[in-house]
């Protein structure tokens, strides 16, 4: 009998452990099942998180230069030209700029050229950042087209419309427009065509 009352007492006691234990069991499934909360970002990193993607996205394709203006150098008109290509993280740039240059008692004009493949991103700041894969310039005191020894730097960025933007930490602002997608003009398919009619190789090879 006192083994009786013994057991008795024990399963007394374990009794009220039977719920808590349950309900710890349900409290984790439901944690299992309850996906963590996602920190709130930051309502600036936000924004520029957005803008990044956003710009990102819309730089893809082919733009035309429309304006340059370059704080140390005097204005010209249509002195500059201007091509880029946005593609798959790489961009191809091609830059002329007519400058003036101030001698003793003259103004020189000359040709500032600049060309090249870059690796691109656009960063937490929303600023595009070029590293320089292959690029050429003369844009040094010998005026002599050189390997381009500026591998990395960045742009201010404003997109808007169709309209792209750019700023160097020099006070020089570029615009540029983005192009459609067009066909191959007829004007050079006819010029092609004959100078294949003037060429005696080719006309041997298509007899």
């Amino acid at each position: 009998m006192k083994h009786l009352g013994s057991l008795a007492l024990v399963l007394a006691a374990l009794v009220p452990l039977a719920p808590s234990l349950r309900q710890q069991e349900e409290r984790q499934e439901n944690e299992q099942e309850t996906p963590p909360k996602k920190e709130r970002l930051n309502p600036v990193t936000s924004f520029f998180e957005d803008e990044a993607a956003r710009i990102t996205k819309e730089l893809e394709g082919s733009w035309m230069l429309m304006e340059y203006l370059d704080p140390a150098e005097l204005p010209l008109e249509d002195a500059a030209q201007g091509f880029m290509t946005f593609h798959d993280g790489f961009l191809t740039w091609i830059l002329s700029v007519e400058a003036v240059e101030q001698r003793l008692f003259s103004l020189t004009q000359h040709i500032i050229l600049q060309t090249g493949a870059y690796r691109y991103r656009v960063d937490e700041r929303a600023s595009l950042q070029l590293a320089s894969v292959l690029g050429y310039s003369n844009d040094s005191e010998s005026g002599e087209l050189e390997p381009d020894p500026a591998l990395a730097f960045e742009y201010t960025v404003i997109l808007q419309d169709g309209l792209l933007e750019l700023r160097d930490p020099d006070g020089v602002r570029m615009t540029y427009r983005k192009l459609d997608s067009g066909e191959f003009p007829d004007s050079a398919i006819r010029k092609i065509e004959r100078q294949r009619s003037r060429t005696p190789a080719l006309q041997d090879e298509e007899r």
